[in-house]
This record gives structure tokens, C-alpha cells and sequence, in this order.
């Protein structure tokens, strides 16, 4: 039997755990783990908020509007239920090209080796751009690595319906060629500013943690 809806997995309150600048600093625990990854400034931090209930007015995670202000592993607990990972963007950001390159090394590590902690990651997509060459290295580096990934377009309240639709279709076609198969909820479209398709994304991560939870009980 299913444990959660979407609605229940994220009506406790969010709190901020932690900054992990290197994977020796993640925190122990055992609740599932859902990554949310993407290009720098594809707007996971207003995605993250979107999705939780924080204590008091102030926002759970911090929106910047230079590319490349996320620097580490920031870890939010949502109650016992889940733990959501806010990554260091990919591509372009305004730093150094080494400091780039080391967050992006810090994210591929943390990826590859968090084993079956890590329930699923969300791959974030700006729907004004579309899947670009280095969104679908980054999905084929997941599959190879054996890491579940749904897709969420961000920002969609920012395109005409029309080339939102054209954005769709191709990124189900582009994740359907990585994985050689999509279902319900592997792409979902999403706006933190008129909180379209956030009730979607918390059933399609619910699903997953359902998921882990049923395995766990074999």
C-alpha cells in the first residue's frame, strides 16, 4: 500500500539542514533522498520553495539571479519523509573556470556514489531553451549510472503555449532516447510563479519514494 500522496509527503514543515562543500559532510540519515540538478539559474531554489512549507515567512531556499550562487550540497529535510538535495548548477556560472569544474565534479560524485540513498533526481529544465547538448550529457551520464531521473520544465509560465508545447514533445523524445522508455510523470512542466505543475511533480516524487519504501519492505 502506498504510503504517500504528493500532498503528504510535503505537508510537513521544511527546515534547512545543512552545506555539504564535499561529500564527506553529507548528513547521516536514512530517508530517501531526491536531487534536484540542472543548468545555473534553471531556478531550483525557487522550485524547492514552490514545492515545501518553511517555518515563518522567510524562504526555504535562497533565489539568486547570478548563475552560480549555489556552491554546495544544500540539504533540506522535509519532516521524517524525505530529504531534498539543492545542487551546484551546471555549465555556465559566473566564477572561475576551475571553481566550475569542481562543482560540477562535487555534483557527478555525489550522483554516482550515493547508492540507493538517493531515490531520484530531478533534472531541471529552463522551457525557453529546451534540453541542450550539455542537459542531455548530463542524463546520459545518470542512466549510465544506473540514477532514476524525472525531468521537470521550469519557467513555463514565461513561454507562448504553442512553443511550450514544441518544448514538451521534444524533451519526451529526448528522455525517451536515454532511457528507452517514459511514463506518467517522468516529464513534468512546472512554473514556481503561478505553481503550475507543482501538485504534479510532488505526485511524480511520491511515486518514487512509494517506490523505496515498498522495496525496503521485501
Amino acid at each position: 500500500m502506498c504510503r504517500f500522496s504528493g500532498r503528504t509527503l510535503f505537508e510537513a514543515t521544511a527546515k534547512f539542514c545543512l552545506s555539504a562543500p564535499a561529500l564527506k559532510h553529507c548528513p547521516n540519515h536514512r530517508m530517501p533522498e531526491i536531487a534536484f540538478s540542472g543548468r545555473s539559474n534553471v531556478g531550483k531554489s525557487s522550485l524547492i520553495n514552490a514545492m515545501t512549507r518553511s517555518q515563518g515567512k522567510k524562504k526555504l531556499a535562497l533565489v539568486a539571479k547570478t548563475p552560480g550562487r549555489t556552491q554546495m550540497l544544500n540539504f533540506f529535510q522535509v519532516g521524517s519523509n524525505v530529504m531534498l538535495v539543492d545542487l551546484p548548477g551546471y555549465g555556465f556560472a559566473k566564477a572561475p573556470k576551475d571553481i566550475v569544474e569542481t562543482w560540477t565534479k562535487l555534483n557527478e560524485d555525489f550522483l554516482l556514489t550515493r547508492g540507493e540513498q538517493l531515490a531520484c533526481t530531478v533534472v531541471m529544465i529552463d522551457s525557453r531553451r529546451g534540453v541542450m547538448p550539455i542537459d542531455f550529457q548530463w542524463m546520459c551520464m545518470l542512466k549510465e549510472g544506473g540514477v532514476k531521473f524525472k525531468i521537470a520544465l521550469t519557467k513555463a509560465d514565461r513561454c507562448k503555449e504553442a512553443e511550450l508545447e514544441a518544448v514538451v514533445q521534444a524533451c519526451r523524445e529526448q528522455y525517451e532516447k536515454v532511457c528507452g522508455g517514459i511514463q506518467r510523470g517522468d516529464v513534468v512542466v512546472t512554473s514556481a510563479k503561478t505553481g503550475d505543475g507543482i501538485v504534479a511533480l510532488k505526485s511524480a516524487i511520491a511515486d518514487v519514494v512509494n517506490e523505496r519504501i515498498r522495496s525496503e519492505e521485501k
